[in-house]
């Protein structure tokens, strides 16, 4: 049975042309799709596009080309009685949570409900959504008492008090810290489970697509360079920008800093090879290091090893010095690409392969 798709961009284009300026191409013939029940990461450097394309979603940005079909309405075709309803199926939530600072949390939360539900309705429904994001003993106090976490949960509350079935998080962690992170996003994944909701997470920070994402799309100047699954795209990614991020994600800059000063790398013969391996699921229960030496007569010294889990799948980083004679080591290595390890001869900063 194939997935429902519930939000498709059709070769959507944004361009911004001001007075006297150079047009400016937002967002570049993106097209994509995002299925029922998706956490959809969409990660990008600032001005990538990201936020515009995902403002195209409730049409709070008009497309200059291209459509955008939400729960199977094209947005662009709807009246202005007809966007009103399909917005309240669209909930949002902000990276400065945009709270009423004169109102209290139940207020702060009941504000999308006023003139739709009845004084008891709203009563009740705040109370359950309070409940549902840890804050039922907050709903007297007012935004300036709560914490940066506190105040983000309030904001996913009141994107929840329509009973949407998409919810939008722009950049809703980029300004908490580590933890506080963390503990957001893992209630985002809680609700998606609980609730069905599909979710659309625009970010910067390829850590938060890590933890929760099923999908991703990576965004550059405008356009959707790369995406996929989130195992294939740490898996086997193909665009530099995407590796960039993974690698940062990883930390792979100062480790490959901290490898370079070991005499191992500094003084590779002529029959070693520096090698990064990545592998995912079943092949991080294959004893293959073992394997290279009794078949091959290759050995490794593992210099960084790192494993991961991604969706429940583990995802396995090595940095290696292999030695042995050189068609002994691509015999080996090719025996690591037919079990799926992905193979990447490393780069040492200022250094030597």
């Amino acid at each position: 049975m194939s997935a429902e798709t519930v939000i498709t961009f059709d070769d959507v284009d944004v361009v911004f042309k001001e007075k006297k300026k150079e047009a400016v191409h937002a967002v570049d013939h993106v097209s994509l799709d995002v299925n029922r029940g998706d956490i959809y990461g969409i990660v990008g450097y600032s001005g990538a596009g990201k936020s515009t394309l995902v403002r195209l979603i409730n049409l709070l940005q008009r497309p200059t080309s291209g459509s955008v079909t939400v729960l199977g309405d094209d947005m662009a075709s709807l009246s202005a009685s007809e966007l009103r309803d399909k917005r309240r199926k669209i909930g949002m939530i902000f990276q400065h949570f945009n709270l009423m600072a004169s109102r209290t949390i139940a207020d702060n939360v009941a504000f999308p409900l006023r003139g739709i539900k009845s004084k008891a309705e709203i009563k009740q429904k705040v109370a359950e959504l309070l409940d549902l994001v840890g804050l039922s003993d907050r709903a007297d106090a007012y935004p300036a008492e709560l914490s940066g976490g506190q105040k983000q949960r309030v904001g996913i509350a009141r994107a929840l008090a329509s009973d949407p079935e998409v919810l939008i998080s722009d950049e809703a962690t980029s300004a908490l810290d580590p933890k506080t992170t963390v503990s957001i996003l893992n209630l985002l994944k809680e609700l998606n489970t609980k609730l069905g909701l599909t979710i659309v997470l625009i970010t910067h920070q390829m850590e938060a697509v890590k933890q929760i994402c099923s999908r991703v799309a990576v965004m550059e100047a405008g356009a959707v360079i790369e995406r996929g699954s989130l195992l294939d795209i740490f898996a086997h990614p193909q665009q530099p920008l995407t590796k960039d991020f993974i690698d940062t994600t990883m930390q792979l800059d100062s480790t490959l800093e901290t490898i370079a000063k070991q005499p191992a790398v500094q003084n590779l013969g002529p029959n070693e090879r520096l090698i990064r391996l990545t592998y995912l699921g079943d092949s991080t229960d294959q004893p293959i290091i073992a394997t290279l030496f009794a078949k091959y007569q290759v050995t490794a010294n593992i210099l960084f090893a790192d494993i991961q889990s991604l969706q429940d799948t583990p995802f396995g980083n090595l940095i290696v010095v292999l030695t042995g004679e050189a068609a002994n080591i691509d015999t080996a290595l090719q025996f690591l690409k037919d079990e799926g390890v992905t193979v990447t001869a490393v780069q040492i900063p200022g250094g030597k392969k």
